[in-house]
């Protein structure tokens, strides 16, 4: 066995410790749990704030036959989106993937924010969703290249 320089955890009966929350939210891993957590939770939350905001965003601009399309849309394309993680992982890298996600999601976000139609509301929810998933999926994907093994757990959790 190579010496690391590095002490490694300790042992229980079934093998190495399982890292705990407080090890994940250490300095040396705050950075990587926070933005993994982060494209997550920005992709799920981005659901629940505009279904409640959807009577407002109708009463503004119309279109209340596309209501249902709204969050239809935004999810097709991050299930889209999702399926294609791993390409962009091996063309990109993590860093180039996550900021494409963040920037497609910015860019749906801010088309969103000055929609003066349903119409154009929903291009920006599917450019919005596609960068969503991408986000959502990288968050896993990217957990065994980030985090030390003994955070899988808790980093996935």
């Amino acid at each position: 066995m190579e010496d690391t320089g590095k002490t490694p955890p300790p042992r229980t009966e079934n093998g190495p410790r399982p890292g705990s929350w407080g090890d994940l939210f250490h300095r040396g891993h705050l950075a990587v749990a926070l933005v993994l957590a982060g494209g997550v939770a920005l992709y799920a939350m981005n659901l629940y704030l505009t279904a409640a905001l959807m009577p407002s965003i109708v009463e503004e601009v119309g279109g209340e036959r596309y209501y249902a399309w709204v969050a239809t849309g935004f999810l097709m394309a991050a299930v889209i989106a999702s399926m294609l993680v791993s390409r962009l992982l091996g063309a990109l890298g993590a860093s180039g993937a996550y900021v494409l996600g963040f920037l497609v999601f910015a860019a749906g976000a801010v088309l969103n924010a000055l929609s003066p139609t349903m119409e154009l509301l929903l291009v920006g929810r599917v450019v919005q969703g596609f960068g969503g998933g991408l986000l959502a999926g990288l968050g896993y994907a990217v957990i065994r290249s980030a985090l030390p093994d003994r955070l899988w757990a808790r980093a996935a959790g």
